[in-house]
């Protein structure tokens, strides 16, 4: 069983397992397609942590530098 809001509706519904159509994995996360019994339309949840902001790779040094 699952505890989703329903983005149309906006209600919270219990949903049953066999109501999850798919299932993704991903690296970052995981993408679930779940079908709402409130509204019939099947919504994707993700599920996981956010990744950290994209920083700028390191600049190269102008000279050499000896270890």
């Amino acid at each position: 069983m699952l505890l989703i809001t329903c983005p149309v509706t906006g209600t919270d519904e219990l949903v049953a397992d066999r109501r999850i159509r798919s299932v993704a994995n991903h690296p970052a996360h995981i993408a679930m397609h779940v079908e709402c019994p409130s509204c019939g339309s099947v919504h994707v949840y993700r599920t996981g942590r956010k990744l950290p902001a994209r920083t700028a790779p390191p600049r190269r040094a102008r000279t050499a530098v000896p270890a």
